[in-house]
């Protein structure tokens, strides 16, 4: 499965630090991806090491945000492999680094923490201990509700991929906690307003054949193209 997902939509939200310098989320995610799409062991490490070298220089909440996924993933890992010691541990952790997000981050980053809890709990939810299951999917439609009312009108204005993925989000959080009406209306939302994309194509599918909500996944479904960081770090040469 190609690295994709909602999580690029941190990418619209400023760093704090110089202008010269990459944001925290070009050096990590394409590792950190790989390990919540691919279950790339090998990269999450990598991407967990590259987060704790740099941690100093980026916001709490931005560093925090990717320590939340990579401890998800880690504790779904444990969980199938029958470590209960471990999933407690590291899901434990990942539920104080979201506590702590939502109490430090304000301004532009007030949107992270449902940006991240959404977008790992749509991909991992269903690899959770099975009781947990039903829960985590309401947590993920809270996060895309608040969301969706924090972006407000502006959510009309962003790139197909921004966009594409914050609503395909609701919808699928939608879809699972039962909310119907609030699925189909979010899918006329991206019908409507996102023609001709990916996006409207499933969601059209949706709507017009639903035994396919079973089998066709709406959120998450537009990629990065390879080597992303590699092209960005070569463009910032020529930039200076």
């Amino acid at each position: 499965m190609k690295i994709a997902g909602l999580l690029l939509l941190a990418l619209t939200l400023s760093a704090q630090v110089p202008s010269n310098t990459l944001s925290v989320n070009w050096l990590v995610r394409e590792d950190l991806f790989a390990g919540l799409m691919e279950n790339d062991r090998d990269r999450l490490k990598k991407g967990v090491a590259t987060l704790d070298s740099v941690a100093t220089y980026y916001s709490e909440a931005r560093v925090l945000c990717w320590r939340y996924l990579a401890e998800v993933t880690q504790a779904v890992w444990d969980y199938e492999a029958k470590d209960v010691t471990g999933f407690n541990r590291h899901y434990g952790l990942a539920l104080t680094y979201l506590d702590r997000i939502r109490k430090v981050a304000s301004g532009n980053e007030l949107v992270l923490p449902e940006i991240f809890e959404g977008a790992v709990l749509v991909v991992l939810g269903d690899r959770l201990p099975e009781p947990m299951r039903k829960g985590s999917w309401e947590r993920a439609y809270q996060a895309y509700a608040k969301l969706d009312q924090l972006q407000g009108d502006s959510v009309e204005k962003m790139p197909m991929h921004l966009k594409g993925e914050s609503l395909s989000g609701l919808a699928a959080a939608a879809y699972q906690t039962g909310r119907e009406a609030e699925m189909k209306k979010t899918l006329e939302r991206i019908v409507s307003g996102m023609p001709k994309t990916p996006y409207a194509s499933v969601a059209k599918k949706w709507m017009e054949e639903p035994e396919s909500r079973t089998r066709l996944k709406i959120a998450c479904i537009s990629c990065h193209e390879p080597n992303r960081l590699g092209n960005r770090v070569e463009l910032s040469h020529v930039l200076k």
